[in-house]
């Protein structure tokens, strides 16, 4: 069984780079989960860590915090990406540019990655273009 890694609040406002005082606020408003246990000893996950990068993506791009928590809230992952290809929806993704005419296009909240993930990710496959481009 898969161990959950844990956070504490400076770790997340770290990784995130979302202040927090914003984080509280988010948990406050019901936008992202509560933290898991209590006072000294909360602790926050990977989930916290994926629903505060959708937060950050979206809010970069405008969206209203309101919809935002629907997006995280949203029980039925089908309804997002069906949502996401209708006009006049907004679709964040990442964008990694790899090289001159390559590029990744992730979307974090249909592929699940976060952006650790991400970067993992990217590193890997310009590992594999290095290799690539020396067999020439």
């Amino acid at each position: 069984m898969k161990t959950q890694k844990r956070f504490t609040l400076s770790e997340l406002t770290a990784l995130t780079d979302i202040s927090g005082r914003n984080i509280r606020y988010y948990i406050q408003k019901g936008i992202i989960d509560k933290p898991k246990g209590v006072n000294k000893g909360a602790y926050y996950t990977e989930k916290h860590l994926r629903q505060l990068s959708t937060v950050k993506k979206y809010k970069e791009s405008g969206v209203s915090l309101e919809r935002i928590a629907q997006i995280i809230h949203e029980d039925d992952q089908s309804n997002i990406a069906t949502s996401a290809k209708k006009a006049g929806n907004i679709e964040v993704v990442s964008r990694v540019l790899l090289d001159e005419g390559i590029e990744l296009v992730v979307n974090p909240e249909l592929s699940k990655l976060d952006h650790s993930q991400i970067r993992k990710l990217s590193k890997s496959i310009l590992e594999q273009l290095s290799l690539l481009k020396e067999e020439k």
